[in-house]
């Protein structure tokens, strides 16, 4: 699983507890990246099973080389401008960063306009909570 804009690395966290391989978290706050160490940390996870990036998302998806991941969770900053999140996806979609059975999970804010950031992605189910609008894309 790739737990994009991480912050607590709840998602990925939750995910390892559940027998989930490998997590990779990636956030470019120095705050979140400690969080998620002593988050993991607590728990006594392997490290093995996941790598903490301090990473802003588009320079990390520029240079990630590895394999396509099976999971991909998203959950930007509200304010984040549609420009960036096109720039993410279209990265996702062209880099192989997913495989052909990829779920990417997109959390947004409920009023954002998303078609343009998800284009060439195929939308398979939309669901709502609170001020989020939750998307599960495949590409």
């Amino acid at each position: 699983m790739l737990d994009l804009f991480a912050g607590s690395g709840s998602l990925g966290i939750e995910s390892l507890s559940r027998g989930c391989n490998m997590v990779y978290f990636v956030d470019r706050n120095y705050k979140s990246v400690k969080l998620i160490e002593c988050n993991i940390k607590g728990l006594k996870i392997s490290g093995e099973k996941y790598k903490i990036i301090k990473s802003d998302v588009i320079e990390f998806l520029k240079f990630y080389k590895g394999p396509g991941w099976d999971i991909i969770f998203m959950d930007p900053p509200y304010k984040i401008k549609s420009d960036i999140m096109i720039k993410i996806f279209n990265a996702v979609s062209k880099k192989n960063i997913a495989k052909s059975n990829t779920l990417v999970i997109y959390e947004c804010f409920l009023k954002r306009d998303i078609e343009e950031e998800i284009r060439g992605l195929d939308l398979l189910k939309k669901s709502g909570r609170g001020d989020k609008k939750i998307l599960y894309l495949s590409p």
